[in-house]
């Protein structure tokens, strides 16, 4: 989930927040760790979330 601070607008993941805001501004408010609060396991573009009980299967599947 994003909360947008200063209006306190929800969304529950990044293609809600980039369609309202415009994928340019969203990223710009990213990059600048500004008025943006991720919560939910959600993390920046920069750096992607990747569930760690997948990364663990994936990693025992192939040894």
């Amino acid at each position: 989930m994003i909360i947008h601070l200063p209006t306190g607008k929800i969304f529950n993941n990044r293609k809600e927040a980039k369609i309202y805001f415009s994928t340019s501004y969203y990223y710009k408010m990213e990059r600048e760790k500004r008025d943006l609060l991720f919560t939910n396991d959600i993390q920046s573009a920069t750096n992607e979330y990747e569930d760690k009980s997948k990364a663990i299967t994936r990693q025992n599947k192939y040894n």
